[in-house]
C-alpha cells in the first residue's frame, strides 16, 4: 500500500488488516474509493475475489464496475462482443474510452469476457495489442488459449522468453505436460532473458507433481 495513502488515511490500514485477518475486503474497498484511490480499492477488490469462497462477491464486482464506469449499454456491447469476437470489434469498443478510465475499463472488460466463455484465442490477441500485462497470465491460466497462439504472440520479441513461458502456463492449464516441458526447456535457453520466464516457471513448479518437476531438471529448467 502506497505510504502516503496509510499516513493520510489510517482507517485503511486497519480495514486491511481486517481483510487480512480472515474478513471481507469490501470495506477496505469502499474506504479507498471514497479516498479517491480507486485503482488501489480495484487492485483490492481482484485480489480478494481470487478466493473460491470470497464473501461480498457481487458488491465487489460491482465496486469494480463502478470504479471503471461502466453503464449497462457498455455491459450489453461487452455481451454481443462475446459472441462475435474480433480484433477489428475490440479496437471499435476501446476507441472511445477516455484516457483515465482505459486501465480499469479494460480490465473489467477482460474479466466480464472471460466470464462469458468469450473465445479465448482472440480474447488473448485483444489483450495483448500493446504488450503483455497481468491479464495475459490469467488468461493463459484460464485453459481457453491454445499455447500456439501465445507461442506465436512473442515471435521475433524480445521478451521471447516470458511469451514462451505464458504458453507453457497454457499448457499445463490443459495438462499437456509434453508442450510444458518443451516451451519451458526452450524459455530456460536464452541466457540471462530466461529471467523473464521465471514467473512461469516458478508457478508451474509450485504447482506440478514430483515426476513433472524431475522432468523439468533433466532438461535443464532451473528451479526459482
Amino acid at each position: 500500500m502506497n505510504t502516503s495513502v496509510s499516513d493520510e488515511y489510517p482507517e485503511v490500514t486497519l480495514l486491511l488488516r481486517h481483510w487480512s485477518n480472515g474478513g471481507s475486503a469490501l470495506p477496505a474497498v469502499k474506504k479507498l474509493t471514497e479516498c479517491g484511490y480507486g485503482d488501489y480499492a480495484a487492485a483490492v477488490a481482484r485480489l480478494a475475489l481470487r478466493a473460491p469462497d470470497c464473501p461480498d462477491r457481487e458488491r465487489l464486482e460491482a465496486a469494480i464496475a463502478q470504479i471503471a464506469n461502466v453503464s449497462d449499454g457498455w455491459v450489453r456491447a461487452i455481451e454481443e462482443f462475446a459472441n462475435h469476437p474480433s480484433e477489428e470489434r475490440w479496437d471499435e469498443l476501446m476507441r472511445f474510452v477516455p484516457a483515465e478510465e482505459h486501465y480499469q475499463r479494460f480490465r473489467y472488460t477482460l474479466a466480464l469476457l472471460l466470464s462469458l466463455h468469450c473465445d479465448g484465442n482472440i480474447l488473448f490477441q485483444c489483450a495483448t495489442k500493446i504488450g503483455m500485462s497481468s491479464d495475459a497470465f490469467d488468461l493463459a491460466r484460464s485453459g481457453t488459449v491454445d499455447p500456439e497462439v501465445i507461442e506465436a504472440r512473442g515471435e521475433g520479441s524480445a521478451a521471447r522468453p516470458a511469451w514462451l513461458g505464458l504458453a507453457a502456463q497454457a499448457a499445463f492449464a490443459r495438462n499437456d505436460r509434453w508442450s510444458t516441458l518443451r516451451y519451458l526447456r526452450e524459455a530456460s535457453q536464452y541466457g540471462e532473458s530466461s529471467v523473464l520466464s521465471w514467473a512461469s516457471i516458478s508457478e508451474i513448479r509450485s504447482e506440478a507433481d514430483e515426476e513433472l518437476n524431475d522432468e523439468l531438471d533433466r532438461v535443464g529448467v532451473p528451479r526459482v
